[in-house]
């Protein structure tokens, strides 16, 4: 078989929408039976609830609080406040996850990189709200 034919092969049974994934992630996905809009969404209903842990479900929930969040701020006209409310949610999405990983988290490294999330992440918060904050006096 080809090099470019095991590549194609390769994407075609990556789960949708983690193709882009280094390939442990790809794997590790149930990503199959979630498509398109349910994964965009976020959409926990797309997911055997029964199959779900007690960390699975909490990031799931933190992933449709920021994904609701981010989506409303796309009707914002002014470009730079739809990008700094944005990053607002995104960040918002990054503390909430990486609190989720030292709760549950058994992985040192994973452990100290969603410490260094939740520090940098929120002096970047206080940052865009502060800027959101002047814009609307």
């Amino acid at each position: 078989m080809s090099a470019a034919t095991a590549i194609a092969q390769e994407s075609k049974s990556a789960p949708e929408g983690t193709e882009s994934l280094p390939k442990a992630c790809q794997v590790a996905s149930p990503g199959q039976g979630m498509t398109g809009k349910a994964m965009e969404m976020g959409d926990m209903a797309s997911h055997s609830m029964s199959d779900m842990g007690e960390a699975q479900m909490a990031s799931m929930k933190a992933m449709q609080d920021m994904n609701r969040t981010m989506r409303a701020t796309h009707g914002i006209k002014d470009p730079d406040l739809a990008f700094v409310c944005g990053m607002i949610a995104h960040h918002r999405g990054a503390v909430a996850m990486s609190k989720i990983e030292l709760q549950s988290g058994k992985d040192d490294q994973a452990k100290a990189w969603a410490k260094k999330i939740i520090a940098d992440q929120e002096k970047e918060i206080s940052e865009f709200e502060a800027w959101a904050n002047k814009r609307a006096q």
